[in-house]
């Protein structure tokens, strides 16, 4: 399954996608934000660590394909 969402990002919230992507954290607004919602989920205990550092390894190894 698929979700498609259409966000707007204003102020602080833009400024913060803005810098991970010119910092090289993520290559895109998108990826930043399933990032930041997989922290999220792990934070708040609705997903296993270790399915959040499987991810975390993605998004590295994505960013560092670059």
């Amino acid at each position: 399954m698929t979700t498609t969402l259409t966000l707007e990002f204003k102020g602080v919230t833009e400024e913060i996608l803005d810098t991970l992507i010119k910092e090289g954290y993520s290559k895109t607004k998108s990826e930043a934000v399933r990032y930041a919602l997989l922290h999220l989920a792990e934070e708040l205990s609705l997903i296993k660590p270790r399915l959040h550092t499987k991810a975390e390894e993605y998004a590295y190894h994505e960013i560092r394909k670059k």
